[in-house]
């Protein structure tokens, strides 16, 4: 089992890092990526942390451990940027904050996050079937997930992944 979207207490999470992955760890887990809520303002302070711990905490838990960034509420023609800044600040992973329908977020967020290079497309919403496809081409992968309002629409992105 593996979870490539967890937060740490840096944005909405609850737990320091070593707690996140300890936890994981117990529970059975092989991997976490830690990928709290970042952008321009934070993206720097977030990353070069997460990476120095994930290297002590996988050497000492035996999980792999990711460091990564949510990219979140980044308007959309800055989404690139902001992946490609994370990538030279140490992110293993990043993951885009899709246009979930339990939120407000810019609309073109979904279709940046595919073009820009990015990991993982969390909680797309009621993404577009040309999106879907672009995604698959440009090998990024969407979230499932259980979070509350996010997955409203698990089945709409499941659908569409399933036939692309």
């Amino acid at each position: 089992m593996i979870d490539l979207h967890t937060h740490t207490f840096f944005s909405d999470g609850v737990l320091i890092a070593s707690e996140l992955v300890y936890r994981a760890k117990v529970k059975g887990y092989k991997a976490i990526a830690i990928t709290d809520h970042g952008d321009f303002s934070n993206l720097d302070f977030i990353i070069p942390r997460i990476k120095k711990a994930s290297k002590d905490l996988s050497a000492c838990y035996g999980i792999t451990v990711l460091a990564g960034i949510e990219i979140t509420y980044v308007p959309p023609d800055l989404i690139s940027k902001a992946v490609h800044l994370s990538r030279k600040l140490g992110a293993d992973i990043v993951v885009i904050h899709g246009e979930t329908s339990a939120e407000t977020v810019p609309e073109g967020t979904n279709r940046s996050a595919i073009l820009s290079g990015a990991d993982i497309l969390a909680h797309p919403g009621y993404i577009l079937e040309d999106d879907v496809k672009l995604a698959k081409k440009l090998n990024v992968c969407l979230e499932i997930t259980t979070r509350r309002g996010h997955s409203k629409t698990n089945l709409h992105v499941a659908a569409l992944a399933k036939e692309f």
